[in-house]
């Protein structure tokens, strides 16, 4: 990392600095918050694993697996697996204490919930596509009007608090994604131009790549990991404004598809 910066350009070194202060932006907030609650007598990040061991195998009794409670709880598949079994591998028994906050998810957990989250996919594709549409200028409250969801959903998504999204909003964010993925925003009005400034800076802060640094055929798998950074990105054109949220993907363009001639004029390096 050090390396890099010292041979990069203007615009990334402040970039690098963003995410820094960022970093310790959330550090100090947490520090604050964690002292408030030791102080109130509040502090408790550990709980008792028995009374959630004992809620999660009788979910396992009703036919439920290990993926699908993790998943209705929005928690690692592993966690589920290492409260139940402990880590065989290295002599490991089953805790005797969990995360309070993953033992509140697990305990929350029904066979409705499980139900539910059957229908519903991770949301690291649709996670990667928003950032990187936001990293071309895209404002959020654009692309949720795109979306015809609200702006609070792409931003949950784009944020990382979304774990799990459903099959049509996926389906959607997709569509979008093919129809905008090389296009820049509107940016004929000083509101256009603040909001695609905001967009960008805040893709730049978090290091979220355009379209061109993310790997199309690793997109939706949850353990991808983009080693490409934002960079400025020119695209091949602009949004046309005649963009409804019950139309968005055949309004956009009549191509949407992408071709090698028009990957070249990209300007975004990765």
């Amino acid at each position: 990392m050090l390396a890099g910066a010292l041979t990069a350009g203007p615009s990334q070194i402040s970039a690098l600095a963003g995410v820094a202060a960022d970093r310790a932006g959330c550090h100090r907030v947490y520090a604050c918050w964690r002292a408030r609650q030791i102080a109130y007598g509040r502090w408790q990040p550990w709980a008792d694993a028995a009374p959630v061991r004992e809620h999660v195998r009788q979910l396992h009794l009703a036919g439920a697996s290990h993926q699908a409670i993790a998943r209705a709880a929005g928690v690692a598949t592993m966690t589920v697996y290492r409260l139940q079994h402990g880590e065989p591998a290295r002599n490991r028994p089953a805790p005797a204490r969990i995360r309070t906050q993953h033992a509140e998810r697990l305990l929350a957990v029904t066979a409705a919930a499980i139900a539910d989250a059957a229908g519903r996919r991770d949301a690291a594709g649709a996670r990667r596509r928003l950032r990187a549409l936001i990293a071309m200028g895209h404002p959020a409250a654009s692309l949720a009007r795109y979306l015809g969801t609200p702006p609070r959903t792409v931003w949950d998504l784009a944020r990382g608090r979304t774990i799990t999204v459903t099959q049509d909003l996926h389906a959607a964010v997709c569509v979008l994604y093919e129809q905008m993925w090389d296009l820049c925003p509107p940016e004929r009005t000083g509101a256009q131009r603040r909001a695609a400034t905001a967009a960008r800076s805040r893709a730049a802060r978090n290091g979220w790549p355009t379209p061109m640094g993310v790997d199309d055929g690793l997109i939706d798998d949850p353990a991808y990991q983009s080693r490409a950074q934002w960079h400025p990105a020119t695209g091949t054109g602009a949004v046309t404004p005649a963009v409804t949220p019950a139309g968005a993907a055949g309004v956009l363009r009549s191509a949407g598809r992408r071709s090698p001639g028009r990957e070249r004029d990209l300007r975004a390096v990765s």
